[in-house]
């Protein structure tokens, strides 16, 4: 027998063990729920049977005191015949019931007895009551009854209708103790079945599991000691094939797989001479490729660095027309001076009173003064436009925002107020250059969203503060004409400006993302079309906030 047998024999043995014990407790507790309603319902009719039988004192009593106090009799006749239908509608519809039931044996001549029982009474009571209204009318037609009259109406009662009541009442109390008894012996008949089957079922499916364990226990037993001895590299090993069960099958599958693994071992060997080869030389073409991505990454940084000069120098073409403005009013009143000073030398020869010595001591201080005006915006232009390192260290926003609005000073001028706010702030972990390429950029933005004439109605405002524990937050904020929210989600995109061709090239904001993000900051916006941007730039504080490394 194969293992799939044992296996669906012990199944079939536990359901139909299982299915067995189920019937039989199915069957008892029907049976028991049966006989239980059965008994309720002999019970009342036992108890209807003795209302009936019990209600006719009370009811000639009734008509013994109409007589006395002239009432109506004819309602408590009326009363007493509706009570009395109604009980025996009653019994009738108890007998359809108890008819249902499956504890009934031989209904048809249990519901003619019955039937019979319940017509004799109601026809005894019938003439009991018609008696009894023959007694009524003589007393509404004035005659005298004879003192003992009641008392023969329910003599003539318990004669004609209380003994059949009587006797039908011994007879339901014997038809309920047979019906107990029977129950009682059918409890005890389903209690040795509850007994015996379980204990059969136990047996048979404990016989059938040993059956089944022991020889499979036995040939894993023999599966695992083989498999531990082809795992040591012992291949040759051979387990012994007994029967035609599943398990006989299994160790021949395992006979054919410790050949099968003894011949892929010699191939084993083979491929991994081929293997060691091929790695060698994959690993000289892997030396070779990572050589020229280091080289296409260096180039790809190049063309980095490339890109962020390449924007300062826009930026710078922009500013250009401002710069020269900033640099040639200096220029003018220093070779105004100048020339002042070379004619009145010329003039003197060395005679000057002291008012014109002043005269000329002023103009030298001028002249002074606009130079390093001009070395200032020279310094600022440099800083800005020449390639950097990269380098990071402690930097001051204060001087890096000074410097960027002197370069943009030129653009916002004509068109809001500038606010600066960004004191008293620690220094952050940046490169100076390009936080200023970075501040520039953002100022002209916000300039060139804001129309030129209406200085007094337009602000923007650069302001810094402690965001948290170990972050600085630099805000430039407008009141220029706003972004639409259709635009808000792509100004970071490369190449996406919202400038008339040839003005803005989609390069300034992507760039400036960049470098906040490879300062280890983030770089977010808000805006509101017809009110105003803000960019917020959040860089983590300088570690050492000591020595900073100022943006000149």
């Amino acid at each position: 027998m194969t293992m799939r047998s044992k296996v669906w024999l012990f199944v079939v043995v536990a359901i139909t063990s299982v299915f067995a014990m189920g019937v039989e407790l199915l069957k008892g507790s029907r049976l028991g729920l049966s006989s239980r309603q059965h008994l309720a319902l002999i019970q009342d009719r036992i108890d209807l049977y003795g209302q009936m039988h019990n209600s006719t004192w009370p009811f000639v009593d009734a008509l013994r005191h109409a007589q006395r106090n002239e009432a109506d009799i004819a309602q408590i006749l009326h009363d007493q015949d509706v009570h009395m239908d109604q009980g025996f509608e009653r019994l009738e519809a108890l007998l359809q019931e108890e008819l249902q039931l499956p504890t009934v044996q031989d209904r048809q001549a249990r519901e003619e007895h019955v039937h019979e029982r319940i017509a004799g009474i109601h026809e005894a009571q019938h003439q009991w009551a018609t008696r009894a209204r023959g007694l009524a009318r003589t007393m509404e037609e004035g005659d005298t009854l004879p003192p003992d009259a009641w008392w023969d109406l329910f003599q003539d009662f318990e004669e004609t209708v209380g003994t059949p009541l009587e006797m039908a009442i011994s007879e339901e109390r014997a038809r309920m103790d047979e019906l107990r008894q029977t129950w009682d012996a059918r409890a005890r008949r389903g209690n040795q079945m509850a007994k015996l089957i379980p204990a059969l079922a136990l047996v048979l499916v404990v016989g059938i599991a040993l059956a089944i364990l022991e020889p499979m226990q036995r040939s894993l037993r023999q599966l695992r000691s083989g498999a531990e001895r082809i795992g040591h590299g012992d291949f040759e090993h051979a387990l012994p094939v007994k029967g035609s069960d599943e398990l006989a099958t299994l160790a021949g599958v395992f006979n054919r797989m410790a050949a099968e693994l003894h011949d892929l071992m010699r191939e084993k060997q083979r491929y991994n001479t081929l293997l060691e080869e091929t790695v060698r030389s994959r690993t000289a073409e892997l030396a070779s490729t990572n050589a020229r991505l280091e080289q296409s990454l260096q180039q790809l940084q190049e063309a980095q660095s490339q890109l962020l000069l390449a924007d300062r120098l826009a930026t710078v073409g922009r500013l250009a027309a401002g710069v020269g403005h900033e640099i040639n009013n200096p220029l003018s009143y220093i070779l105004s001076n100048l020339r002042y000073l070379q004619e009145e030398l010329n003039r003197t020869q060395g005679t000057a009173s002291e008012e014109e010595w002043r005269e000329m001591l002023a103009a030298v201080n001028e002249a002074c003064e606009g130079t390093e005006r001009v070395k200032f915006i020279v310094q600022d232009l440099k800083l800005f436009v020449r390639p950097d390192d990269a380098a990071v260290g402690a930097v001051e926003l204060s001087t890096v925002v000074r410097g960027a609005i002197k370069m943009a000073a030129q653009e916002i001028r004509p068109r809001a107020r500038l606010v600066e706010d960004c004191a008293n702030v620690p220094p952050v972990r940046g490169n100076g250059a390009r936080l200023n390429q970075v501040l520039l950029n953002l100022l002209i933005n916000a300039a060139h969203a804001i129309e030129p004439g209406r200085v007094e109605h337009n602000e923007i405002r650069v302001m810094a503060r402690q965001s948290g524990p170990g972050h600085v937050t630099l805000a430039v904020s407008d009141t220029g004409c706003g972004i639409p929210p259709e635009n808000l989600a792509r100004i970071f995109e490369p190449f996406f400006t919202t400038k008339p061709v040839g003005i803005g090239t989609g390069l300034g904001l992507p760039v400036c993302q960049g470098i906040i993000t490879s300062l280890g900051g983030e770089l977010t916006v808000e805006s509101q079309l017809g009110q105003g941007t803000t960019f917020r730039i959040t860089l983590p504080i300088a570690e050492d906030a000591e020595a900073p490394s100022q943006a000149a």
